[in-house]
């Protein structure tokens, strides 16, 4: 089964330090992008990049990167981020991680059984990479949660959504 991370694009650029700093909208979307394909080839999980374009005149369009280790995905006219990715996420087979700071959006991601995440967790993944994929700058984290089996966090994830 297959294990996602989708990325509330615009929420994340305006919530980050580094994105704001890229200098234009346009710099900033793709190093989003760039750090969304950092981050697919190092966790080996899927990426959906979801763009709220809903002001746009284009139709919905679907962009794979990577073989398809990252989609780039720009919602269709009239339709917002937020509902593009409540409709993948209940199409997505498989575990699903939304990053928003979107109280609304990580209340639907949760009632659909995903789990969510702040921009801050995405940043602090970024600065977890290794130093051939990230500024080597930043010191590596060690996490725990790299020495966890996928089974010891489920549950200990099961354990937090049952204390809240």
């Amino acid at each position: 089964m297959s294990s996602y991370l989708v990325l509330d694009a615009y929420n994340v650029i305006g919530a980050l330090d580094r994105y704001r700093d890229a200098g234009t909208f346009d710099a900033a979307r793709e190093l989003l992008i760039t750090d969304a394909l950092k981050a697919a080839g190092w966790t080996g999980r899927t990426i959906i990049v979801v763009f709220d374009a809903h002001r746009a005149p284009d139709p919905r369009r679907e962009e794979p990167r990577a073989g398809g280790a990252v989609r780039i995905v720009y919602s269709a006219p009239g339709e917002s981020a937020d509902d593009e990715i409540e409709r993948l996420l209940a199409k997505l087979e498989g575990s699903a991680t939304v990053f928003t700071a979107d109280f609304a959006l990580q209340r639907t991601a949760l009632a659909r059984g995903s789990t969510r995440a702040t921009p801050r967790e995405f940043a602090n993944l970024l600065d977890e990479l290794p130093a051939v994929t990230r500024n080597p700058d930043i010191p590596r984290k060690s996490r725990i949660a790299d020495r966890l089996s996928p089974e010891t966090i489920r549950k200990l994830e099961e354990i937090r959504r049952r204390g809240r």
